[in-house]
């Protein structure tokens, strides 16, 4: 078959030029590490507005939930099950921090084995309830997923969060951790940006296309109803008395109440970490901190409401792993894009 029109001829070079590329090896989705993992799509959504938060500081703070990309982040909060693998390496590992805010309220330590190094166990009955460790332990999490699960001492602390900037400046008393994750990272903490978007928005809230975004968790506008997990009508565990005290209900105890991605525990659970520093100018450098507890009796009135933002510092919260999706690769968007006006020009 001949070519005839110069765009053709184009679209053939960009083939040509493509395939070769296409052979190199591609980008692909980080391991899951036995996290379950929703993506989250749309793209350039836009984020909140004043109709939709009304108790939100727009003028202080701007909007929030746009996020520019595809991503992906854990249905539920990390269980102290996951959780127990990466700390107990990590107290077991020569060099590292042995700070109890490293624990959490499910996971203790049993005594010291020969060489010194704590023994540490789960809590019966909280294998599955929400782990809940300081902001910097749940940053080190990241790291250790970013490091393919490493041993040493580097794969804890740097990555996607250098943990060498966790402190304080002794001139100023100014928090000098890192505020954001590290270009390149494959793992992280996710952003108030990202962890709105995939409680809150729905891409058809308002109809078939229009996108906006839910008061509460669950797609609603109105407070979830308080219950037990298998009540009939419950659909968050707030202000209900979990099986320990301080522990909460196992994660996914309410599996109908999901947001429209299909992000579970948003309401109820443990209040979570973000990685957000709502004023990075003020020394203390405060988290944003999203998401209700189940030991708040308030929880459904005020912390599980699009508007009501949370920061806080050295106290215990559970937290998700926020992870990326690979764009596709630059070789193949060229193809596609020059194919593509191709046949518009022959139509």
């Amino acid at each position: 078959m001949s070519i005839e029109s110069p765009c053709q001829k184009a679209c053939v070079v960009a083939l040509c030029v493509a395939f070769p590329l296409a052979s190199a090896p591609a980008q692909t989705i980080p391991p899951s590490y036995g996290h379950d993992f929703v993506t989250i799509g749309a793209p350039g959504n836009r984020g909140v507005t004043p109709f939709e938060a009304p108790d939100w500081d727009f003028d202080r703070f701007g909007t929030f939930g746009d996020v520019g990309y595809r991503y992906r982040i854990t249905r539920t909060e990390v269980t102290n099950a996951q959780y127990f693998q990466f700390i107990n390496l990590y107290f077991n590992t020569p060099g590292t921090l042995r700070d109890g805010g490293g624990l959490g309220t499910g996971i203790g330590v049993d005594g010291f084995d020969p060489q010194g190094d704590p023994i540490l166990f789960i809590s019966q009955g909280a294998e599955h309830a929400p782990a809940d460790p300081t902001w910097q332990f749940a940053a080190r999490y990241m790291n250790w997923l970013h490091n393919d699960k490493g041993t040493r001492l580097e794969d804890f602390e740097t990555g996607v969060y250098d943990t060498s900037t966790f402190g304080v400046d002794p001139n100023t008393g100014a928090r000098t951790d890192q505020v954001s994750r590290s270009p390149g990272a494959r793992y992280f903490l996710p952003s108030f940006d990202e962890w709105t978007k995939a409680a809150h928005y729905d891409p058809d809230r308002y109809g078939s296309g229009q996108e906006g975004y839910w008061y509460y968790p669950g797609g609603s506008d109105d407070p979830l109803v308080s219950g037990l997990p298998g009540e009939p009508g419950a659909e968050t565990g707030v202000g209900q008395d979990p099986p320990e005290y301080f522990l909460s209900f196992p994660v996914a105890s309410f599996p109908d109440t999901d947001a429209p991605w299909g992000m579970l525990d948003a309401s109820g659970g443990v209040s979570e970490w973000t990685e957000t520093v709502l004023e990075p100018f003020r020394p203390d450098r405060l988290r944003v901190v999203a998401g209700s507890d189940t030991i708040d009796p308030f929880g459904t009135l005020l912390s599980d409401r699009l508007d009501d933002i949370r920061a806080r510092l050295r106290s215990r919260h559970g937290f998700r792993v926020g992870s990326v999706v690979p764009a596709p690769g630059t070789s193949l968007v060229l193809c596609v894009g020059l194919s593509a006006a191709c046949i518009g020009r022959r139509r």
